[in-house]
């Protein structure tokens, strides 16, 4: 099976895992060469940012011709990037669309994928890729960045995992957005993820409700932008919110909401952690820039790292939220004992790791048996794609039994 190629989300990804170990480790190598001989290395970048500017460097050392960027933000049209004319999308289909391989260099959560292949091949190109096989072809460069962080042969190293999380959601949807995910680590085909949703938000009414009994953990809690959300949603219809936060500039900023935005009732229901979480309690170096994608670090400053287990060892929940840019599998495994005592409802970031999308939703189901698990996506080309994990009495969906094919 070659980069790019369409696997329906209709079928079953056993048909993925037909193509030997040995093929992809072969095909993860070679795919961004073969498409460059398809074109003579004549190269259109398709997004003028920072991921298109890396590309043109290493392009040009493999001695490729880059004829020019391309994007659909007018300012910068008509300019030059390193000599190299930024056009429009209709001036560089009209110059190149049918002898040069237009690479899509745009890596944001604002980005869909699809839309983008639909506007190039509608005017007329012939060749269009994502930047998948340009980050298998440098992995060093670029594989430590979300989704595709590690290369493609890895996903059928764990088939049989895999495969078995393919089996284990509760509606067609889950389903669908699951293989899509999948296809995108596998072959860099990220045609059928999905498109811009109505609404963006941890709290699916579709989905579950929340009430005013309800005990809410928010791990990541930034700058209180979730709390700002589940409130709107909400109102004072919720319990006690449990907010916690590594960053250390991103938390005086929630100390700061917390007591000054708030109303005095609101205020006292709202407890603030500066911790970060995992497995076990220890020290972990923890790089504080004030941002939505801080983390753990090798140059970060020491910060204490605590289980959930500990942290509520004497207190219930039964809603826990994680957005932990890749932490969330050993907080999760941290916290087993509350999530096996109060069966909350899980609302759990998948995207920050290839491997989240399955090994999570498996380590969920093992801690929850019966719980109904749900898979959402929420922002561009794969990105906030979050695990629901609803106790079946709170379930508001009609969802379908495990095993939806």
């Amino acid at each position: 099976m070659k980069a790019g190629q369409r696997l329906r989300v209709d079928v079953p990804l056993t048909a993925l895992f037909e193509e030997p170990v040995e093929a992809v480790r072969y095909r993860e190598r070679n795919a961004l060469g073969e498409l460059l001989g398809r074109t003579a290395r004549r190269v259109v970048l398709f997004g003028a940012g920072t991921l298109g500017r890396r590309a043109l460097t290493l392009l040009r050392e493999m001695k490729c011709e880059i004829l020019a960027f391309s994007d659909n933000n007018p300012i910068v049209w008509d300019s030059q990037i390193e000599g190299v004319p930024v056009l429009s999308p209709e001036q560089a289909a009209f110059r190149y669309g049918k002898t040069a391989l237009f690479l899509v260099t745009i890596w944001n959560d604002r980005h869909w994928y699809s839309e983008t292949n639909s506007e190039l091949t509608g005017l007329g190109c012939e060749l269009v890729s994502t930047y998948a096989p340009l980050f298998w072809r440098f992995p060093d460069t670029f594989l430590q960045l979300y989704l595709l962080n590690e290369p493609p042969h890895k996903v059928y190293e764990a088939a049989s995992a895999v495969l078995e999380a393919e089996n284990i959601w509760a509606d067609v949807q889950s389903v669908h957005v699951y293989r899509a995910n999948i296809r995108w680590r596998a072959l860099g085909d990220a045609r059928d993820l999905p498109g811009r949703p109505q609404v963006n938000t941890y709290f699916p009414e579709d989905l579950f409700r929340l009430d005013s009994g309800d005990s809410v953990l928010d791990c990541g809690a930034f700058d209180g932008d979730t709390i700002r959300q589940l409130l709107s949603v909400c109102g004072s219809n919720v319990g006690d919110i449990h907010a916690v936060e590594a960053d250390a500039i991103s938390f005086r900023r929630l100390q700061e909401y917390a007591s000054t935005t708030l109303k005095l009732d609101r205020r006292r229901r709202i407890h603030l952690y500066s911790c970060a979480l995992g497995a076990v309690r220890g020290v972990v170096p923890f790089e504080s820039t004030g941002t939505l994608t801080s983390k753990s670090t090798e140059i970060g400053t020491p910060m204490e790292c605590v289980p959930i287990d500990e942290l509520f060892e004497g207190k219930s929940l039964t809603f826990i939220k994680m957005d932990i840019e890749g932490a969330e599998y050993d907080a999760l495994q941290g916290a087993r004992q509350v999530i096996q005592r109060d069966r909350p409802i899980l609302a759990i970031c998948v995207y920050h790791t290839q491997s989240d999308i399955w090994r999570i939703p498996l380590l969920v189901r093992a801690m929850v048996p019966r719980h109904k698990l749900y898979l959402r996506a929420y922002e561009g080309d794969g990105f906030q794609t979050v695990m629901y994990a609803v106790p079946p009495e709170r379930a508001t969906s009609k969802w379908q039994l495990s095993g939806v094919v």
